[in-house]
């Protein structure tokens, strides 16, 4: 789901930072590409899907992708962070912590959850 919000954001012009776990048999990993694969993996697939969330291919130049591990300190730049992970309220709470670490003083911070309550 991250990855077509992503699409869906880059399609109207906005650059985009999308980032995912660097997968288990990565992470001890230098290979950028390696630890990438899970992100890059889940906008290719986005991309393919038919229909797709991308209506022109420039699109892509505004989508940069990376990694929790390595590049959530990027979110330093960002004005609006959403989060799209699993819905395992425990693995919130950590990315939000982690979010609450790099975050620029006044950006936006959301959630796409279906499950659990904002209360």
């Amino acid at each position: 789901m991250g990855s077509r919000i992503a699409c869906h954001f880059a399609g109207i012009g906005v650059q985009v930072l999308l980032l995912d776990m660097v997968p288990k048999e990565a992470v001890d990993s230098t290979n950028k590409a390696a630890r990438n694969k899970l992100v890059n993996d889940a906008l290719q697939a986005a991309i393919k899907s038919n229909p797709s969330p991308v209506y022109h291919k420039d699109a892509l130049k505004k989508i940069t992708t990376g990694n929790f591990d390595d590049d959530l300190k990027q979110i330093a730049n960002c004005d609006w962070v959403i989060e799209v992970v699993v819905e395992r309220m425990d693995i919130k709470q950590k990315i939000f912590e982690q979010v609450e670490k790099f975050r620029k003083p006044g950006s936006l911070i959301t959630s796409n959850t279906s499950v659990f309550p904002f209360t």
